[in-house]
């Protein structure tokens, strides 16, 4: 277990692994579907050590590097802001805020990566354990790039979306590498898919919603988790489950992986935070993955044709836009 300052950490002890089990965390496998899903229904997560080959993070993040992380003027969805935005790098050199959606990246600019890192995402291991969970197949709704750590506030999943029914989707965290402790390890609040936090209602986008999670956290009955993971092993977690991403303290270290979110194939999906949907979707390893690109009429396909195939045509173009924006409201 790790200790350090409250202001820094969640929590003032935040454990490897949860109480009662070893420090690598002897979590059960797919392969013992009843003990595996007996344990996720009653902590909310658990860890597939091995769940993606090696070889094939390696790959995703070598296309990564050579493809997305040095292109400074294309533009990527952000997590934080849910906006279109270049790269901001740490001090290290590292990409800062994650990119959203994978699957609807460039197929001309960033081909190899978008390929790479989709396959990482739909591996059978993968696939199997969210079979074992869901009690069918799943469709992947939204995927992530996470390059350097951007501090990720504690939250749950289904404040801003969700399965049609509400609780049964579920996250996969995949370490592309073997994640350093300083680097901002992603952690959980076991048990806490079956607590509600007092105020948690509030606009989750803003500050009192995060505030009463962090609290929730910090202070809280449950414990705070951060698994040990090594390059490929998956963390998989309920949309209910309390969850975010340690401070880095060791700023020279990458946290590398790849994220999706998935709701059993039988079910829609819903955007609580808004009217967003998608009826799109591409299919990898037999596997379908919603597109979240709106191109509902010819005006926004020809826009986003723009933005991710002639960045720098996009740029003036955007420019000129927020001026004629703010010309009409002076």
């Amino acid at each position: 277990m790790t200790r350090g300052p409250e202001r820094s950490q969640p929590r003032e002890e935040v454990l490897c692994a949860p109480r009662g089990i070893g420090p690598d965390g002897d979590y059960p496998a797919p392969e013992q579907p009843e003990a595996f899903r007996s344990w996720f229904e009653r902590e909310g997560f658990v860890v597939v050590r091995r769940a993606v080959p090696a070889a094939a993070c390696q790959r995703a993040v070598q296309a990564f590097r050579e493809e997305v992380l040095p292109d400074r003027d294309a533009w990527f969805e952000r997590h934080a802001t849910g906006k279109f935005e270049r790269h901001v790098y740490t001090d290290a050199g590292f990409m800062k805020f994650p990119i959203m959606n994978l699957q609807d990246l460039s197929s001309r600019r960033h081909p190899r990566f978008k390929a790479l890192g989709l396959d990482v995402l739909t591996q059978p291991t993968i696939q199997r354990a969210l079979e074992v969970l869901l009690g069918e197949p799943g469709r992947a709704v939204y995927t992530m790039y996470f390059d350097g750590n951007q501090a990720t506030w504690a939250h749950r999943d289904g404040s801003y979306f969700d399965a049609q029914r509400p609780g049964t989707m579920i996250g996969v965290w995949v370490a592309a590498e073997d994640i350093h402790p300083g680097a901002g390890r992603f952690y959980v609040v076991p048990g806490s898919h079956r607590i509600a936090v007092a105020g948690e209602r509030a606009e989750p986008h803003g500050v009192a919603y995060k505030a009463r999670m962090a609290e929730f956290v910090r202070n809280g009955p449950l414990d705070c988790v951060a698994p040990g993971l090594r390059q490929g092993d998956a963390i998989l977690w309920t949309s209910l489950t309390i969850h975010g991403s340690l401070p880095t303290t060791e700023p020279r270290f990458s946290r590398r992986s790849f994220t999706a979110h998935y709701v059993p194939r039988s079910q829609s999906w819903q955007w609580n935070t808004g009217a967003r949907t998608g009826s799109r979707s591409t299919v990898v390893n037999d596997v379908e993955i919603v597109l979240q690109r709106d191109e509902s009429t010819l005006l926004r396909k020809a826009w986003n044709t723009l933005r991710l195939d002639l960045p720098r045509l996009y740029r003036v173009a955007n420019g000129a836009r927020e001026a004629l924006a703010r010309g009409r409201t002076e």
